[in-house]
């Protein structure tokens, strides 16, 4: 398994059973599995990152992979995991340099495996010596701390560009309103709630963003302003069938990936 730190640099890591080791702590920092003796509250310690791990609804969660990524010293970084009550103490070493902190939660749903960025407490970089609690946790979506967002995107085309009803009439995506509907519990199985909206441009497709991740059936429509509304028929972009609502999970942009995750479906009239 090789983990991306802050850096952008891939770091070789050794799972053991449900501990995961450091790879080449030349600080003489160690990986700690989860956490260590004595009460892990808001206090700081010299050379101890530490802190915990909820889910969405404020729960302890274990077996989260949290990074104590040196900024400094290279392939030094030291890695543990969260314990039963979500606590995890990572002993940083001596070395005189400055961390950063952060932490991954992976979850199998639906057939497949999800990885999800938690959100800290605390985002700046701080001092070995001084020490640090970072607490994390596991949102679907809202913003991230050094921008984009947490929750996954959906992009759509039009697969006709001329409306059929009108030749000389243009389709456009803008007016293209799409409905999601979840389809069963999101993937922290809690209950989500339908979304009506309509995409945007966007660096990754046009669509929407932002979204948790679960299994959605989608349907949509064409509504310019002051005309008068038409359904259109859907499919997951690649397959061959339309039908008035489709059913779709999340897949990496990237096949094979660990995020970010998207659907793409494509829309005509019928």
């Amino acid at each position: 398994m090789r983990l991306k730190n802050a850096l952008g640099r891939g770091l070789p890591l050794l799972l053991l059973g449900t501990s995961l080791a450091c790879s080449a702590c030349s600080n003489g920092g160690t990986s700690n599995p989860g956490p260590g003796p004595g009460p892990n509250n808001g206090n700081t310690e010299k050379n101890v990152l530490k802190g915990k791990a909820t889910d969405t609804a404020g729960r302890p969660l274990a077996g989260v992979e949290v990074v104590a990524d040196n900024q400094v010293l290279y392939n030094s970084d030291v890695v543990g995991v969260t314990g039963a009550d979500g606590t995890y103490r990572l002993e940083l070493g001596q070395a005189a340099t400055t961390w950063n902190a952060s932490a991954r939660l992976q979850r199998d749903f639906n057939g497949r495996r999800y990885t999800f960025e938690l959100h800290p407490s605390n985002s700046n970089t701080f001092a070995g010596n001084e020490g640090a609690v970072r607490d994390f946790n596991w949102r679907l979506a809202g913003a991230k701390p050094g921008g984009g967002v947490y929750g996954s995107g959906l992009f759509l085309n039009l697969t006709d560009y001329v409306d059929p009803a009108d030749p000389d009439q243009a389709l456009q995506r803008e007016h293209v309103e799409l409905t999601l509907t979840p389809a069963g519990p999101l993937v922290d199985g809690s209950t989500g709630t339908p979304t009506t909206a309509r995409g945007t441009n966007t660096p990754d497709g046009f669509g929407l963003l932002d979204l948790p991740i679960g299994r959605y059936t989608v349907t949509g429509r064409y509504a310019p302003p002051g005309q008068a509304v038409r359904p259109l028929v859907v499919r997951v972009q690649g397959e061959d069938a339309y039908a008035e609502a489709v059913t779709a999970d999340f897949k990496p942009a990237v096949e094979g990936g660990d995020g970010p995750y998207r659907i793409d479906v494509e829309l005509k009239f019928p």
